[in-house]
């Protein structure tokens, strides 16, 4: 039997987890950053220049795919077996998920009734959002509008498009990183932790909280004791506080930052079987994904058509969306010693392809 050394393998495991570290948070700074790329857009001062109450549901819509992609991501990866540890038995379990965005939401329908000032003056109704093609599709948003502050009229017109990722890469999806404790406590119950205290990285703040409980239901069946199978009920919720601060962008204002916020919950049975250092596993159940985005502060506009005019917008970005369905799952887990590996594939309206790494002692 092979004796790992407890400073040897300590040392071991620091390093590894610095550079998982590393690449956590290089990921969610990556998605996190969608606020600045947009707002370095030049569409997004386009869109302010529909005012208030028209630029935000534009970007509300623009932004939607990525935000939902996204908060999916961070909600999913809260098992990789139905097996619950023994007592005081726990794993350290990190994923990364790629949440596909559908084709529909590639696009949105620009609807006349619900803007103010808003027209579609193109050969489509059909807006690009953020998850869109880079190219311009013949969509065209015009507005014109008495703006009370400066006593002018607003007049503007534009072509949103997206950023391209899949003309880029083939495939339109949102990454998403997620680390987790889980331990055993009693009656074959796992309690899952997940936990980051505000990290701050330039202009980034971010922080998690999770709770999760995993409970093996098969002692509770009777004549299910001898059957070679796992079966677990999990039930679990999370959240998530992102702030960017945007005074350092460029953008004429003050005080302007951007609030991004997840909340979701989800209840799901699951069923696995182990063969050897292979285990597949499956479940089937139900999220809630709840998320906002705000944008914060004052920002002056100056008129494309006359720069002698300029305008100022507060507060322009204020959206929640909220997401129910229903899901199931499907993956493998490889075991070797107390290592894991787990890779699965999430079935719903935005799925999900996740692979991680994990070390479990029993």
């Amino acid at each position: 039997m092979m004796y790992l050394r407890p400073k040897y393998f300590k040392k071991k495991m620091s390093n590894s987890f610095k550079r998982i570290k590393k690449i956590l948070l290089s990921t969610i700074l990556a998605v996190l950053s969608m606020s600045s790329v947009f707002a370095q857009n030049s569409d997004f001062d386009a869109f302010l220049r529909a005012g208030a109450e028209d630029a935000n549901k534009l970007i509300g819509n623009y932004l939607e795919p990525m935000i939902v992609g996204f908060s999916y991501g961070m909600s999913n990866s809260w098992y990789n077996t139905a097996k619950t540890h023994e007592s005081f038995g726990f794993d350290i379990t990190i994923t990364g998920n790629l949440t596909s965005v559908p084709t529909s939401k590639e696009f949105f329908t620009f609807n006349p009734a619900n803007y103010n000032s808003t027209t579609s003056t193109g050969s489509t109704d059909q807006i690009p959002t953020i998850m869109g093609p880079k190219t311009e599709n013949g969509s065209e948003l015009s507005f014109e509008y008495h703006d009370e502050n400066s006593g002018e009229t607003i007049r503007n017109s534009f072509s949103p498009v997206g950023i391209g990722i899949k003309e880029d890469y083939g495939y339109n999806v949102v990454p998403s990183p997620m680390v987790q404790l889980s331990v055993g406590v009693i009656k074959n119950t796992d309690i899952i932790l997940r936990y980051t205290p505000e990290i701050t990285a330039g202009d980034f703040k971010t922080s998690v909280f999770g709770l999760g409980i995993k409970h093996d239901i098969k002692q509770w069946i009777p004549g299910m004791k001898r059957v070679p199978i796992d079966i677990s009920i999990l039930g679990a919720f999370s959240g998530m506080e992102n702030t960017f601060d945007m005074s350092n962008m460029e953008l004429d204002g003050e005080n302007q930052e951007s609030v991004f916020e997840i909340d979701n919950w989800t209840v799901q049975g699951i069923v696995s079987k182990r063969f050897s250092i292979l285990t597949f596993y499956g479940s089937f159940g139900y999220s809630n994904v709840s998320s906002s985005i705000k944008m914060k502060g004052s920002f002056k506009i100056e008129d494309t058509s006359d720069s002698s005019v300029s305008y100022t917008i507060m507060d322009p970005i204020d959206r929640e969306y909220e997401e129910k369905t229903w899901r199931a799952t499907g993956g493998l887990r490889l075991a070797f010693g107390i290592l894991t590996l787990h890779g699965d594939y999430t079935w719903q309206e935005y799925p999900i392809a996740s692979g991680g790494i994990g070390f479990s002692f029993r």
